[in-house]
């Protein structure tokens, strides 16, 4: 009887479902990145949970330095950080649900300045649904 290898099959990372919102908000840095900066003045850090296969991850969107950046798996200190998870987060970016109701019915979690929260709206991508 031969011996026969099986080599494990490697899993193809799906990408968290809200990933794309992170690239928009990337973009229009990119462009306005300046303006942007001057109306915010501030560090986003969100903590999205249940994504792909469970996984957790953190995008940093840093609207205070700069042009401002958009960053995956940074560890800056944030003004303002959310926790949500993959699903609603992209429902929020989306604007299938709004961020009070969020708040409220305990989807998402804030710590940090309320102030910056508020100018959350602002960031957000202003792209149809389609486009995520």
């Amino acid at each position: 009887m031969e011996n026969i290898r099986i080599r494990p099959v490697e899993a193809k990372s799906e990408p968290f479902k809200s990933e794309p919102a992170f690239k928009l908000i990337e973009e229009a840095l990119q462009k306005d990145g300046a303006n942007y900066v001057k109306k915010v003045k501030g560090i986003y850090s969100f903590n999205v949970t249940k994504g792909p296969g469970g996984a957790s991850e953190t995008w940093v969107v840093d609207v205070k330095n700069g042009n401002g950046s958009v960053e995956r798996g940074s560890k800056v200190k944030a003004d303002c950080t959310f926790t949500m998870t993959d699903n609603d987060l992209f429902d929020l970016m989306t604007g299938k649900l709004k961020a009070q109701q969020a708040f409220f019915s305990g989807k998402m979690k804030m710590k940090g300045n309320m102030g910056l929260a508020m100018k959350l709206q602002q960031i957000m991508p202003a792209t149809p649904p389609a486009k995520l």
